[in-house]
């Protein structure tokens, strides 16, 4: 018995010290691998950490802050407070994160007509590409009423938006709340890729509280807008591949969605609500441009009391075909449920009308 007990020790002490020497083996591979000549690599780079510069105390101000970035980029930690701006920040490098503590408020002073946050190159052409850009967890109070103007004086083809998005790619925005700006909500174009936002607010904006232009694979989830001005959505100009998944468009003043011009769309869960005119409005530029709707797929949206038809398909089949609307719910809408062009064509599924 002893001799048995003592070869399964013997057996035992083998497997652990193979383990041990494995792990060793791995660990010194690990550190090889993920370690370079100034130590391990970082969220940005394989040479070092990225730096991490916290405002007010590294930094007085968030522009002051992202200036002093190297241009490899870093953070922005934004410390609780309330940050009135005389200037809008600008952020044009890639690589670069802003994020705020709970009870961040970034808010225009007066007059000051420029966007809260534009991201991206101000050049009237743009032609400079950022990319790899993180906003989170922060409110944005683009102070309209106190604004005097639509665009900056300075710049004029720059539009006052609350976050203004030109020409990046990989930009991933979450928990930000967007109000009050004199032109649009979040605005994004000139050729835009791979834009994520989620968990937000945009409410309150003079005009759309979110608006898409001339971009490419953007997923809009878990959001509100309501309230704005104009439009809740406003898509235009060839946008493509976009989905909105799990989000309410309400009470905004002209129609919950506007869309043009674009294709490969997706609408999943939405509640189009209370609209000042009909939930969603699909159209085209002049007939004959080939700038209609295709491709756009709604499921399991509720368009409930719109002040115009829940859904108005306003442009033939030879501009816009191949649109489905499947599973929604269509209720008190004024005009009715759904208007199509009498040139037009709309495959209908499993929808309820009340």
């Amino acid at each position: 018995m002893n001799s048995i007990n003592n070869l399964y020790l013997s057996k035992r002490s083998t497997e652990l010290r193979f383990v041990l020497i494995s792990v060793i083996i791995c660990s010194l591979l690990w550190g090889a691998c993920c370690r370079g000549p100034q130590g391990p690599v970082g969220p940005r780079g394989p040479r070092g950490l990225s730096p991490v510069i916290m405002v007010p105390d590294d930094a007085k101000t968030i522009q002051q802050a992202i200036d002093s970035l190297p241009s490899t980029g870093g953070t922005v930690y934004i410390k609780a407070g309330i940050y009135v701006l005389s200037r809008g920040i600008h952020l044009n490098q890639s690589n670069v994160t802003l994020k705020g503590e709970q009870g961040v408020l970034v808010k225009l002073a007066d007059h000051v007509n420029q966007p809260v946050l534009l991201i991206g190159t101000d050049e009237q052409t743009a032609t400079v590409t950022i990319e790899n850009i993180t906003i989170s967890d922060m409110e944005i109070d683009g102070n309209k009423d106190s604004q005097d103007r639509e665009t900056d004086p300075e710049r004029p083809w720059i539009r006052n938006n609350g976050i203004d998005i030109r020409k990046v790619n990989d930009l991933r925005m979450s928990a930000v709340d967007v109000h009050d700006a004199i032109s649009g909500g979040i605005v994004a174009s000139w050729g835009c890729n791979r834009i994520f936002l989620c968990n937000s607010c945009l409410h309150h904006n003079f005009f759309d509280g979110i608006a898409l232009y001339d971009s490419e694979d953007i997923l809009v989830c878990d959001f509100m807008c309501y309230e704005n001005g104009a439009a809740g959505l406003s898509l235009d100009i060839k946008l493509k591949h976009a989905s909105f998944d799990n989000g309410s468009v309400k009470n905004n003043g002209d129609v919950g969605i506007f869309v043009r011009d674009s294709e490969d769309l997706s609408f999943h869960d939405l509640l189009i609500y209370g609209n000042g005119s009909h939930g969603c409005f699909l159209s085209h530029h002049e007939p004959g441009t080939n700038t209609g709707v295709k491709r756009l797929f709604f499921e399991s949206c509720s368009f409930l009391d719109n002040d115009g038809w829940g859904l108005y398909l306003a442009s033939p089949t030879s501009e816009s075909p191949n649109n489905s609307v499947v599973g929604c719910l269509f209720s008190g809408n004024t005009l009715g449920a759904i208007k199509i062009d009498e040139e037009g064509e709309l495959y209908q599924e499993a929808n309820i009308f009340q």
